[in-house]
């Protein structure tokens, strides 16, 4: 019996959202969409911004994903977790590919960790304490994702990304990045993606695997 195709969930359809779905279904990865849309209303988004990419319900993200990959990529603002049910998300490999942005404002339970100089994923962790959260795809930005993915190039030629998690989980994430086209190093814990936020040494910077590394604990 031949093994399910790979599935991963995303929760966003934003322009990062939709940007990560083309990166996945380039590889041949297929993708289930959720948005505060209902699925009827987001097909035609999705056709014009991520072709290929199935609509469906947030409570439904993980169904797929759960007897494949295992994987969901977080992509909505900060200011809208509070939507996301814990629940969606039960049993999976949360990727945090969020963002905390000045002008946001941010669920208390957030803010309350951002007040405390804590890194956000931290918070995600407790969020969504069902899930295993690791941070990753957030420092680059969405309007390079297309060209940056280089999935037919050597490793050692393709941007590199980090990634902060503290178990197997953190591996998965990084497979999973190697077959959307990045070099993937990990730096660490998920208290290290600290490291990858805005006001961090690696946000928004094209990256060599040497220049990641020189901040990996």
């Amino acid at each position: 019996m031949s093994e399910p195709e790979a599935v991963v969930g995303i929760l966003g359809a934003g322009r990062a959202g939709t940007a990560f779905a083309r990166a996945l279904l380039r590889a041949g990865i297929a993708v289930d969409i959720a948005s505060t849309r209902p699925p009827r209303a987001l097909q035609h988004h999705l056709k014009i911004y991520a072709p290929g990419a199935d609509p469906v319900l947030g409570a439904d993200i993980a169904v797929r994903a759960r007897t494949s990959s295992g994987l969901v990529i977080l992509a909505v603002p900060q200011e809208e977790l509070d939507e996301v049910d814990p629940d969606w998300v039960t049993g999976t490999v949360l990727i945090d590919a969020t963002n905390t942005w000045q002008d946001e404002l941010l669920p208390g339970w957030l803010q309350a960790a951002v007040d405390e100089q804590l890194p956000t994923s931290m918070a995600l962790a407790g969020r969504f304490g069902a899930a295993r959260v690791v941070k990753a795809l957030n420092h680059i930005a969405h309007t390079e994702f297309d060209d940056a993915a280089q999935p037919g190039a050597e490793l050692t030629q393709r941007r590199a990304l980090a990634v902060a998690g503290d178990d197997d989980a953190r591996g998965l994430v990084m497979g999973l990045l190697v077959r959307m086209g990045f070099d993937p190093v990990s730096v660490g814990g998920l208290a290290a993606g600290r490291i990858m936020e805005p006001d961090g040494p690696l946000f928004n910077r094209p990256l060599r695997r040497e220049d990641i590394l020189r901040f990996a604990r």
